[in-house]
């Protein structure tokens, strides 16, 4: 058994080993510059090539000859028997271009448009157009950026300044429609209900001062009573305040419409000079052409596709690379800046080139919020289980239940997390209850009256269900026990009916949901991340109830023989005892969940949004924004892409990212526990 336990052991660990190096291997190797190469077949075909993979087998190599613009395969397999020779000019470079992937081609010439529009050649050959990029094109990828942040930031910030004007207009005209259909109610029996809410606040201050209200049963009962009619008055103020009696008018709207008017043609007018500052500062950025050619067909790389006469824009390219004269340091530099490029900048042609900025920022920040989620949640379930549940048949099939749900599928959560979270809930928040769903203001405060006696049936049953200290309880007692349980699940259920049909909200973006654009009613960030918390949630319960399980009973004892309560005892002696048995559910949630890509094609996840969900600007974090995630990216890399030999590279340099992530967060909180446990161990003899 020994060997047979030891060899098991060792077999994991080699396949453990085994999976991460080769993703290490792969990951690492994928920004290394390889050589360009000059196949020259023996039809006398003859192309521009970077040699990626050999079949030994059959005798041919796999060429990346990108150059995609000119209706070829970017990867082409050669059989070597059809090769007549193979060559590494050293003048042959490598564009990495925004659109349209990679170009293969020899420079030739740098021309400049002159402001007459006519063409000057600046540099000739190899060697002085090389010299003229060195010297030009790092201004020119900076005046291409201030382009594109003029584009997204200033002109998109007027876009959504006007945006926003619009939809003022358009919530108030929404207001206009609805006019006194929220406070048909007797204005009678509303003041009244504000009296008595005034009153009971008075009251129920009173009886807080008396001591005989917290041992005396009818004084508890009177105290909640005061304080439920107090909350119903404060709710009638808010809802029929003075102060909304005269609500929206056509002269109001008249104003509004006049104001937003006024407002959006001095945006027009910043929108038109910041207009005329990007296209002066187009104009000057397109004078800079490069002339590369290829030597299949002594084509150049254009400008666009559709303009195949066009030289190439300097700014339009990222880097230019020419691995045959580059020595070691060189290709390490630009081994460095490709990498520098992955962690920092979005993706481009498809997601097979640039970097995977948003899809850091949204796995992390995915991540972050789910473990913030459900490890309160987990935490609460725990404990009611362990230590106030009363142990028998109910409390173990919850816990069947809940090791039960850590085996569904995680494609149900997504569903579930689609229909409830994104299609009910989002839509609730964003335009309220439908129409047809909202109660009558007469039959609403009705059932709020239903609600308040529930809930002071069921706090009676329960104060009165409760037996001498030292007694055993009577059957009456039982019967207001369950009486009590039953009136706090009504009370629930009328609660949940009056917030599903208050006819007093009509969402927080009632204007966006007009007009067909949902903020929360669609798929995005916050529903994702309660999505996967629900999906991590039997994880923490288990964890949580071993690790509360695992706190020595003499502890507890010790703080009740020291005069503490329940409470005092759990906050003071369980739950800091548990805390690195807590932490170790929250680090399995974290991992399982980093890693989900299921629930997410359903609930948030897309293939490409550079908007990132956490910004420097108001409200700072965009809950409502779909997002990038590094598990869904692997998958679109790999069976997603229209590129699928070019993105295979990028399909291991995301997992070992992926990898690196979850072990970062990983470590954070293993360094965390580990923290804890020394300081709750305290320091031995």
């Amino acid at each position: 058994m020994v060997w047979l336990t030891g060899g098991a052991l060792v077999a994991c660990l080699v396949m453990i080993v085994g999976l991460v190096s080769m993703i290490v291997i792969n990951g690492m190797r994928t920004y290394w510059p390889g050589p360009i190469e000059l196949v020259t077949m023996d039809s006398g075909e003859v192309f521009l090539g970077i040699p990626t993979d050999a079949d030994e087998e059959n005798a041919r190599t796999l060429y990346r000859t990108g150059n995609r613009d000119l209706g070829r395969e970017p990867f082409r397999w050669v059989d070597l028997a059809d090769v007549a020779s193979v060559e590494r000019p050293e003048d042959a470079i490598l564009l990495e271009r925004e659109t349209w992937s990679i170009w293969l081609g020899v420079p030739e010439q740098a021309i400049e448009i002159d402001a007459s529009g006519e063409r000057v050649v600046v540099a000739q050959g190899s060697g002085e157009v090389m010299d003229y990029i060195a010297a030009n094109h790092g201004a020119a990828r900076a005046r291409r950026a201030e382009i594109e942040r003029l584009k997204k930031h200033e002109l998109g910030g007027i876009h959504g300044r006007i945006e926003a004007q619009r939809l003022r207009v358009r919530q108030a005209e929404l207001a206009l429609e609805r006019v006194g259909a929220e406070r048909a109610v007797m204005p009678g029996a509303v003041f009244a209900l504000v009296i008595v809410g005034m009153v009971a606040c008075a009251i129920a201050g009173r009886t807080l001062g008396a001591r005989a209200s917290y041992t005396s049963r009818w004084p508890r009962l009177a105290r909640v009573g005061l304080y439920a009619l107090a909350g119903a008055g404060a709710m009638a103020v808010f809802l029929h305040g003075p102060w909304k009696s005269a609500g929206m008018t056509e002269a109001k709207l008249a104003v509004m419409r006049a104001d937003a008017a006024e407002i959006e043609a001095d945006l027009d007018v910043q929108y038109e000079e910041l207009l005329a500052e990007v296209r002066s500062m187009e104009a000057v950025d397109a004078r800079q052409r490069l002339v590369v050619v290829e030597p299949t067909e002594g084509r150049f790389a254009p400008v666009r596709q559709i303009e195949p006469d066009e030289p190439i824009l300097l700014s339009q390219i990222v880097r230019v690379v020419d691995p045959n004269r580059m020595g070691l340091g060189a290709k390490l530099g630009v081994y460095g800046s490709r990498w520098g490029e992955f962690l920092t900048a979005p993706p481009r042609a498809a997601n097979t080139e640039g970097g995977v900025l948003p899809v850091i920022v949204g796995t992390v920040m995915l991540t972050l919020l789910l473990t913030i989620t459900v490890t309160p949640l987990g935490v609460i379930a725990a404990l009611y289980l362990r230590e106030y549940a009363k142990q028998g048949v109910i409390t173990s099939v919850i816990r069947i239940a809940v090791n039960n749900l850590a085996g569904v599928p995680s494609i149900v959560y997504g569903v579930f997390g689609l229909g409830f979270f994104c299609y009910t809930v989002g839509r609730y928040v964003d335009a309220g209850p439908v129409q047809s769903m909202r109660l009558p203001p007469v039959w609403w405060w009705g059932t709020v009256g239903i609600c308040l006696l529930t809930l002071l049936g069921s706090f009676a049953c329960a104060v009165w269900s409760k037996p001498i200290p030292g007694t055993d309880p009577s059957r009456k007692q039982v019967f207001l026990r369950r009486v009590a349980t039953i009136g706090w699940f009504v009370t629930f259920f009328l609660a949940v009916l009056l917030i599903a049909r208050t006819p007093f909200f009509s969402g927080f973006f009632e204007a966006r949901a007009a007009d067909g654009s949902p903020t929360f009613g669609g798929r995005g960030m916050l529903w994702a991340s309660l999505t996967l918390a629900l999906l991590t949630l039997p994880v923490v319960i288990v964890s949580t109830e071993e690790a509360i399980a695992a706190v020595p009973n003499s502890m507890r004892e010790g703080s009740y023989g020291c005069g503490a309560s329940k409470w005092q005892t759990l906050r003071r002696i369980v739950l800091p005892g548990a805390l690195p048995g807590i932490l170790t559910g929250s680090i399995l949630a974290m991992a399982r969940g980093a890693g989900e890509v299921a629930p997410l094609m359903l609930v948030g996840a897309v293939k490409v949004n550079l908007d990132l969900p956490m910004s420097t600007e108001a409200p700072f974090l965009h809950l409502d924004r779909s997002f990038m995630h590094l598990g869904f990216h692997i998958y679109d890399l790999g069976f997603q892409s229209p590129d699928s030999q070019a993105a295979r590279p990028l399909v291991w340099t995301t997992t070992l990212l992926l990898l690196a992530i979850v072990l970062s967060l990983n470590l954070v909180a293993v360094v965390i526990r580990a923290k804890l446990r020394a300081r709750l161990s305290g320091p031995t003899v």
